[in-house]
């Protein structure tokens, strides 16, 4: 989800639209920011949310501030505002690392290494997303909706087996036994085994 923040009301639902394949959301007060931040249009807003620590990049349009990854003028382009947020949330999801007594998973190499045969497995751009997915969303794990809506950008009531066919690419490629030892189903959908 990439948060946006704006004392225009106009402007914020805007974006929300035309950011809506990126699961753009307005912000709310008891809500986390997401994978990403947009602030736009007011700087004394920027200043006042980055004077605390932001754990997600920040994309800033018509604004500046030392601490953000992007600042853009406004207005700006649409093609050029999704470009940059999509380089951001890469390089985001590639920096993240998992490790757990079997496996250690790297994402900027895409790569998930077995501890227990000294075997790497190179992984897949959506087998790497898929998985960074999971580690954002440890301890809870992540439903097949929003793995649906975050990692492949589909629809949330779209009727597919698209996760199912790439979980069990994955247990295939590492083994059924080995995958045992890397993810579980849950009740809501699927989780990183964690030691």
């Amino acid at each position: 989800m990439i948060t946006i923040i704006s004392k225009n009301k106009l402007y914020t639902e805007t974006l929300c639209d035309a950011l809506k394949d990126l699961n753009a959301k307005s912000y709310a007060q008891d809500k986390e920011f997401g994978e990403a931040l947009i602030i736009a249009l007011d700087q004394n807003l920027t200043d006042e949310i980055l004077s605390e620590e932001v754990s997600c990049p920040v994309l800033l349009i018509g604004t500046t501030h030392e601490e953000a990854d992007v600042e853009l003028e406004a207005p700006c382009y649409l093609y050029e505002l999704k470009l940059h947020l999509k380089t951001l949330l890469e390089k985001k999801n590639s920096a993240l690392v998992f490790e757990n007594k079997r496996f250690l998973f790297e994402g900027a190499k895409r790569l998930l290494f077995d501890k227990k045969t000294k075997k790497d497995y190179y992984l897949t751009e959506k087998e790497t997303d898929l998985i960074s997915f999971l580690v954002i969303s440890l301890p809870e794990g992540a439903s097949k909706t929003d793995l649906l809506t975050e990692v492949w950008k589909y629809r949330a009531d779209i009727e597919t087996h698209t996760v199912e066919s790439h979980i069990y690419a994955l247990r295939q490629k590492i083994g059924e036994k080995a995958a045992e030892s890397l993810l579980k189903n849950n009740e809501e959908g699927y989780i990183l085994v964690s030691d």
